[in-house]
């Protein structure tokens, strides 16, 4: 009975804080049920498999416990990834790699509860437990209930706040790369960590400092490893969305300059204009003065730099746009109203940036019929737009594929031209402002629209 206890509970403490750690990461919007729900059947299910692992170890079917303990333990793993794979509703690179940072903390502690066994036994002269039938012994589940009260903090900080943002702000497509180096460092780790713990049945009294320290070394480098990946990749997006937006200004800048001196060349021309109307008045030359006139406007240039809106981020970034997709043949019609926004000009220029690029790159599969109807507005201190354009096809994800209307980001499969890429970063830049972001592809008229609302936004 004390074996059989052991065992369930050894396996539990080692096993739950892995299978809930996995979904921290992830928003609540990307895991298909509540939070609380997923956590408390995933606890349920820890528990069960607990008890079963307990039942199978105690019950002798196997001759070679550590075997069969080792079998369960990996089969136990597949269905957790299985299942979280399932529950969470983003791409699959992410995914996985939560999963193998999780896996590294695992085998980490692991290695670390043999190390500190070991080091126990040997400076306190403590007799190892002989029992075939339990896995876990007294001293090992209290070693794994002090190092999850040690290393699970700063573990979940780790997991809640930087793999979090690194998840959230790096677009799938850029972090492939980084997923390989990330997925080969961690493997080649891991191996490492359990090259180390089999040494632990070779060495002497004298050297389980040295493989304490070993694993330490090890556990530090690998982290460093990811802090310098995860900060990196977040800065290097970080800086491209402010030299965007600097791009903007400097775009802003230099067409106010150019009418400060199309302004300086209108009043000259004005002038010059006068003094020959007036001229040819004196003279009596109407009919002359009216073909004067008619050239003078003929040649007139409408001026460039429309007036959309207010806000100075926003009609930036509509000019930006607009002359963008212009120069593509592309009709746009805009009405745009609001004012001054307490929303941050870099996240403005992600989302805006993001909706208008997919636009552009949608209606550039038309040879004709190429427009975007761009709406903004603020409706109760709420800044809301809308973007419309027509689109030959998007990628639904099969889990929404039975449903219409408009749907969330995550129900388009990145990496399409026209629905997928950028808007799961619209919608993180929603979310930050406690809004909305809806996506709806009306495949019998062909049309994409867009939907954002941002809150916690002024308009003066």
């Amino acid at each position: 009975m004390m074996a059989f206890v052991q065992n369930a509970a050894g396996f539990f403490i080692q096993l739950l804080p892995c299978a809930i750690m996995v979904f921290l990461p992830f928003p609540r919007e990307d895991c298909r049920f509540r939070r609380g729900v997923i956590f408390s059947c995933m606890t349920i299910a820890v528990f069960i498999v607990s008890m079963l692992f307990a039942l199978v170890i105690c019950s002798g079917i196997s001759s070679n416990t550590a075997l069969a303990a080792n079998i369960y333990m990996f089969s136990t793993i597949f269905l957790i990834m299985a299942a979280y794979i399932s529950l969470v509703r983003d791409a699959l690179t992410k995914k996985l790699l939560v999963f193998l940072v999780v896996m590294f903390y695992a085998v980490f502690q692991y290695c670390l509860v043999n190390a500190l066994n070991g080091s126990l036994a040997v400076l306190f002269n403590i007799a190892p437990e002989h029992n075939e039938s339990a896995v876990y012994s007294a001293h090992g589940i209290m070693m794994y209930m002090i190092t999850n009260l040690l290393l699970l903090p700063p573990m979940l900080l780790f997991v809640i706040r930087m793999l979090r943002e690194y998840i959230q702000e790096v677009e799938t497509q850029n972090m492939r790369r980084e997923f390989y180096v990330l997925a080969v460092s961690t493997v080649i780790f891991i191996a490492m960590m359990i090259c180390v713990d089999f040494t632990y049945y070779y060495l002497d009294s004298k050297s389980y400092l040295l493989l304490l320290a070993m694993l330490l070394i090890l556990l530090m480098y690998q982290i460093l490893i990811y802090r310098f990946i995860f900060r990196e990749s977040v800065r290097r997006k970080r800086d491209g969305e402010r030299r965007r937006m600097e791009g903007i200004r400097r775009m802003q800048y230099e067409k106010i300059a150019g009418d400060i001196e199309n302004a300086r060349r209108m009043r000259h021309d004005v002038r010059h204009h006068y003094n020959t109307l007036n001229d040819m008045l004196d003279r009596g030359m109407l009919k002359e003065m009216k073909d004067y006139l008619s050239e003078v406007i003929d040649t007139t240039v409408k001026h460039d730099n429309e007036v959309y809106c207010g806000n100075m981020t926003v009609n930036g970034l509509l000019q930006y746009y607009i002359g963008l997709a212009r120069e593509k043949n592309i009709s746009c019609q805009v009405r745009a109203e609001c004012g001054e926004l307490n929303i941050d000009p870099v996240d403005l220029t992600v989302l805006f940036g993001n909706a208008m690029e997919n636009a552009i790159n949608a209606c550039m599969r038309f040879k004709e019929n190429r427009w975007i109807n761009i709406q903004i507005g603020t409706v109760q201190r709420s800044l809301a737009i809308e973007i419309s354009n027509p689109c030959m096809e998007v990628r639904v994800s099969r889990y929404f594929q039975n449903k219409s209307g408009f749907l969330p980001a995550e129900a388009f499969l990145s990496g399409n031209p026209e629905g997928g890429r950028g808007l799961r970063s619209i919608a993180q830049t929603a979310r930050k402002y406690d809004g909305s972001d809806n996506f709806r592809f009306d495949a019998e008229k062909k049309i994409f629209t867009a939907r954002i609302r941002l809150n916690t936004c002024a308009n003066t």
